[in-house]
């Protein structure tokens, strides 16, 4: 029996072919150059050669690296995290943290004794502090790469890399020279900040013995060295680290050819519902004739909007790389905020009656400045609502007085009288689509109707904006559609929660991966058609109550109560993993993360955090990131 795992990475692609024994009969690595395709071809077809084999001699292929999906011969591909763990423990079996930098990216990995994976990070999109960024280095101190690390271990503790960003880097190298700083001492700069780069990583994770690195890097006896100074303990390594990857792979594919020459007496697999065959796209935010006011957050007073007689829509941004919100906003803000402002900067809300914006964040503060300034002169109906971060009764009376005088602003700027029974009906209007949102995911939930989590999650998405008695009409057909589709599927059931998601398809990513998303608690989603209002003689107290009394989001003080509500969910309804998405720069979910993580280890229930763009830029990060989870929860289920 022999199996072949085959690493497409940026700079090198690597193969390794075993038998049954486990034994390493063959590996190659060779450069990647321009097609990961003709890599792995090339690849295959040396250790073919080498050994005189054919294609019908292999039993199995798995592949794995950046360029995996590359590689079509392949009978699976496997992420490189769950392959560098498979590897490492094959030559380490005491291995617990694992360290690999590679040509693109660094990951540290955290595993049991059977390799499987139980944690790990990985860097961000930058490629700072891995092997292509020594190889700009070395060609910029007009060194060979190879020699670099002995170089290092003759240099001094005396010039410090600031930068972490690869051009920056260069560019403070050239300085260096220029200033006539020794190349060993150059060469020792560049490896201390790797060095901390990769400790800060290591001690997300926690550090364990004993810890090993693969990854070409490992190559690097001073990147190394350094490594073992901050982190306080010795680093093993195989003879030939940079093969690591493939090794894992030909292992797990040993397995999964052991599996295929069972015997299978039996066998039975649910039914699949991809797409439940309903459209989520028939029904638009445009359809109706009411003018339109827009908000930014999901503790705005839609009732109040709609009884004043307009229909309010909350505010999507741009979904395209821009720049134009740069002309007026800090760069280090969040990517929702940038997005909206290109909106408006490129007149796409120039419809719109007014804007409600509601103190939510720094960010939204921000934003209200920043509309008001581009506004300029106009007459333009713009109000910010403040809002309490706590949600006692207190908090529900001071509310109450504030959505009061925003009653009044809009009474005021746009000569019209709102009366209780106008918001009484609004209140109606919206409770009876609420509660057609609750009965429809309490099916979605307990397995009645088997639509995709991508599909139901869209649905929401496009419910937010529209009048909601069309929605609640809508919906009832929907219902009626899917309601005897099933999925059976044994996949892994998850739960999205975090930041404002505004791009579906992150979703899409997720269940592509092989998972489902079961529910999601996010403030486009369901969240903003929870809990009920109401109806009495005080009906703006009555939306106060609703707003404050709410499952609160991550700008309420409480985050304990937001935890223990994802974890019972997560109980109720057999979920076995949560996703926490998070947006760049969003600085109360950022926040509130490590103590998620802290009580979610201590609960040994499985996170991952996805910190993303508004865009789908970093597609395939989130795509490896999510495929390593899912192999993390297939294995510990095992």
């Amino acid at each position: 029996m022999y199996t072949i795992g085959i690493d497409i990475g940026s700079m090198s692609a690597n193969g390794v072919l075993l038998n049954e024994k486990k034994e390493i009969l063959s590996s190659v690595i060779i450069p990647t150059g321009a097609s990961s395709k003709k890599a792995g071809e090339k690849t295959y077809q040396q250790i073919l050669t080498e050994h005189k084999l054919s294609e019908k001699d292999i039993d199995y292929i798995v592949a794995t690296g950046y360029g995996r999906i590359k590689v079509p011969f392949a009978q699976e591909v496997v992420t490189e995290i769950t392959c560098h763990a498979k590897g490492a423990n094959y030559y380490f079996p005491n291995a617990r943290t694992i360290i690999d930098i590679g040509g693109q990216d660094s990951k540290v990995i955290k595993v049991d004794a059977s390799g499987n994976v139980l944690d790990f990070v990985m860097n961000d999109k930058c490629a700072a502090g891995t092997g292509r960024f020594l190889e700009v280095m070395a060609r910029t101190l007009e060194i060979e790469l190879e020699d670099m690390g002995g170089i290092s271990l003759a240099g001094k503790d005396n010039v410090s890399v600031s930068s972490l960003c690869t051009v920056f880097a260069e560019s403070e190298v050239v300085s260096l020279v220029g200033a006539d700083h020794k190349t060993a001492d150059i060469c020792r700069g560049l490896h201390i900040s790797i060095a901390k780069r990769i400790t800060a990583q290591v001690k997300r994770i926690g550090l364990e013995e004993e810890v090993v690195m693969t990854g070409g890097v490992a190559k690097n006896i001073g990147v190394v060295t350094e490594l073992e100074r901050t982190l306080g303990c010795k680093i093993k390594i195989a003879d030939e680290p940079q093969i690591n990857g493939a090794l894992g792979a030909a292992l797990i594919a040993l397995e999964k050819a052991r599996l295929k020459a069972t015997p299978v007496t039996s066998s039975s697999s649910g039914s699949v519902s991809g797409s439940s065959g309903a459209s989520t796209i028939e029904f638009s935010a445009e359809d109706n004739t009411l003018p339109k006011i827009g908000y930014f957050c999901s503790y705005t007073p839609v009732e109040l909007i709609r009884a004043a007689g307009f229909h309010p829509v909350r505010i999507k941004g741009t979904d395209k790389e821009s720049c134009s919100a740069d002309e007026v906003l800090c760069s280090n803000i969040c990517p929702y905020i940038k997005a909206v402002v290109d909106q408006k900067l490129n007149g796409y809300l120039d419809d719109f009656k007014g804007m409600v914006f509601v103190n939510s964040c720094d960010g939204m503060r921000r934003l209200y400045d920043a509309w008001i300034k581009l506004d300029g002169k106009k007459n333009t109906f713009n109000y910010i609502l403040d809002i309490p971060k706590n949600t006692d009764d207190d908090a529900v009376l001071y509310f109450a007085n504030l959505l009061k005088n925003f009653k009044e602003k809009m009474e005021s700027y746009f000569t019209l009288k709102i009366n209780n029974d106008d918001i009484n009906r609004s209140i109606s209007l919206y409770n009876t689509t609420r509660e057609k949102v609750r009965l429809f995911l309490q099916k979605y939930w307990n397995g009645y109707v088997g639509p995709s989590g991508y599909e139901i999650f869209s649905l929401l998405k496009k419910g937010v904006n529209v009048l909601p008695e069309k929605f609640t009409a809508y919906l009832n057909n929907y219902a009626k559609q899917v309601e005897n589709i099933r999925d059976t599927r044994n996949v892994p059931r998850l739960f999205v929660w975090g930041s404002i998601m505004e791009n579906e398809n992150i979703i899409k990513v997720i269940e592509d991966a092989g998972a489902k998303v079961v529910a999601e608690d996010l403030c486009n989603g369901s969240r903003y058609f929870d809990a009920q209002i109401t109806v009495d003689s005080d009906p703006i107290l009555s939306i106060a109550r609703r707003y404050i009394k709410r499952a609160p989001c991550s700008r309420m003080v409480n985050v304990l109560e937001r935890i223990n509500n994802a974890l019972t969910l997560m109980q109720e309804k057999s979920i076995h993993g949560a996703i926490y998405h998070t947006l760049k720069f969003c600085d109360h979910n950022l926040l509130d993360y490590p103590l998620i993580k802290k009580t979610f280890h201590e609960k040994n229930v499985p996170l991952l955090h996805l910190n993303c763009d508004y865009t789908m830029s970093s597609e395939g990060q989130i795509k490896t990131r999510v495929e390593a989870f899912l192999e993390q929860l297939n294995s510990t289920s095992k």
